[in-house]
């Protein structure tokens, strides 16, 4: 499944892939400043159909040198269109200084005179271009390009970015100060990594990938570490063998659930089943038992009081194909236990979530005993008590967290949030989930994914491979739910019954 991904880029990578094709493969760089102008010009002019006033804002890099050949376009197609040069032109690229030449040479009007929102709006523009800085950005803008950004968004014209919104990082979708905030964003080759996590992903609008003919035979030398998968990549999930049985299509562990937290143990085990597990056996406290029973009579039941013992501890770990431990666990003493001895003596797959991580925040002695058989999913709160990091440091780079933990404790990382993380437990590459919905902000959504997980698990994936899928397939779901519900109505129950549309 993971051979369908798509590359998600930083800057310092497209930069790499950029020289590639120009000076390994030798495509000289004005072909593809023409080819990226075309292709912004194209998705505009499908978006706003018809004679246009235009203006373009441009920088003087190459980004700025894609907007002078934009405006060209737009000047030969018989639109009005005019550029404001942003940048210092004594620091202008080659290509810029070409581009510029020709622009002239057409009578296109090229300014250094800023507007403000109000001229804009009496001078009735369609379209604002935003062609000023692109993906190199790595600091906080400067107060006139920040000013730029509030006079475009003052002016409630259409705004399409040139390969990423000015002020937004490549690398991490951070705002950097300011940003401009686009409609549309085309974006040329691969995807910004910054594009895939927010607030870039906001602040892009609509987001379209165009080829401009940079060789692919450079994700050989550059390699790059960030991926994502489209809806699309779910046919490849496991199928059921025409002969299978409900021994052979995998055995879930769910040991969850305690006083008032019944409906954690529930989510997860139907999750579980409607993802596919065979048998799916709940281990909570006996006074769950008749709650579980009403709502889940498919699941096998074991219970427990105050004590548990060995014997009945390894006889559920070696029924299991795979282990679900957390989903309303509590954090008592009893809980404390049943998370140490499965840690100590699982052999086969397990996904700790909730308050299985909320005890290995505590202990760090026991984090120590996570290996690479095992996915952990927090959400960015939990992240934040197992790393001691602030959520909002955690916010602005994702992966960086993500990979840093699994890494230091050779485990599987789905750091849960609108844009989930996942990183295999090497810490090497990372996947950025791109669907799912703002309706999965609800109580259960979590529960929810670690059930589909420990079905997977369950079915023989590789545990990075069902991370991926995992997380994927949840997220779809999620969008099922919502095309059927609206998003402020999905409950996490949804969820589940989405999956059945996947």
């Amino acid at each position: 499944m993971i051979k369908d991904r798509q590359v998600l880029v930083t800057a310092e990578e497209m930069r790499r892939l950029d020289a590639y094709s120009i000076q390994t493969i030798g495509i000289p760089s004005l072909v593809l400043m023409e080819r990226a102008a075309l292709a912004a010009f194209e998705e505009c002019k499908k978006r706003l159909p018809g004679a246009l006033r235009v203006l373009i804002f441009a920088g003087t890099g190459n980004n700025g040198a894609d907007g002078m050949v934009m405006a060209r376009l737009f000047r030969m197609a018989g639109d009005d269109v005019r550029v404001v040069v942003t940048g210092n032109r004594a620091h202008a690229t080659p290509e810029w200084s070409t581009q510029f030449g020709i622009c002239q040479k057409l009578g296109i009007p090229v300014t250094p005179e800023i507007p403000d929102a109000e001229s804009l709006r009496q001078d009735r523009y369609d379209l604002l271009v935003d062609a000023m800085l692109g993906t190199g950005l790595a600091r906080p803008l400067n107060d006139k390009i920040g000013n730029i950004c509030d006079i475009m968004a003052a002016s409630h014209c259409f705004v399409a970015a040139v390969d990423i919104p000015t002020g937004i990082s490549a690398d991490t979708g951070a705002v950097l100060g300011k940003a401009v905030r686009a409609d549309l964003t085309v974006t040329f080759e691969f995807q910004k990594r910054g594009l895939a996590l927010y607030p870039g992903a906001d602040y892009a609008g609509e987001c379209v990938v165009r080829s401009i003919g940079i060789s692919h035979k450079g994700l050989e030398a550059v390699e790059p570490k960030a991926f994502t998968l489209r809806r699309e990549a779910l046919c490849h999930l496991p199928a059921r063998l025409a002969w299978a049985n409900k021994g052979s299509c995998g055995k879930v562990l769910v040991m969850a659930g305690s006083k008032n937290m019944a409906g954690a143990a529930i989510l997860a085990a139907k999750a579980a089943y409607r993802t596919g597990a065979g048998l799916v056996r709940v281990f909570t406290p006996e006074c769950n038992r008749l709650i579980l029973q009403t709502a889940l009579p498919e699941a096998v039941l074991t219970t427990y009081e105050d004590s548990f013992s060995p014997e009945q501890m390894d006889e559920l770990l070696s029924w299991a194909d795979a282990v679900v431990i957390g989903p309303g666990l509590s954090t008592d003493g009893k809980a404390k236990r049943i998370l140490r001895y499965v840690l100590q003596y699982v052999k086969t797959p397990l996904v700790a979530d909730a308050d299985a991580l909320n005890i290995l925040a505590a202990n760090e002695e026991m984090a120590s005993m996570l290996n690479a058989g095992m996915i952990i999913t927090p959400h960015l709160g939990e992240m934040a008590r197992l790393t001691g990091l602030p959520v909002s440091q955690i916010q602005a780079d994702p992966v960086r967290s993500a990979r840093e933990y699994a890494a230091a404790h050779e485990v599987t990382v789905v750091q849960k949030d609108a844009r989930t993380v996942v990183v295999p437990a090497d810490g090497n590459s990372c996947f950025i989930n791109t669907c799912g919905n703002a309706g999965m902000a609800t109580g259960g959504s979590g529960d929810v994914l670690s059930g589909v997980l420990g079905a997977l698990l369950a079915s023989g994936m590789d545990v990075a491979e069902a991370a991926v899928a995992g997380v994927l397939l949840h997220a779809a779901a999620g969008d099922a739910a919502a095309a059927e519900c609206g998003q402020r109505a999905m409950l996490a129950g949804d969820i589940i019954e989405g999956i059945k549309d996947i």
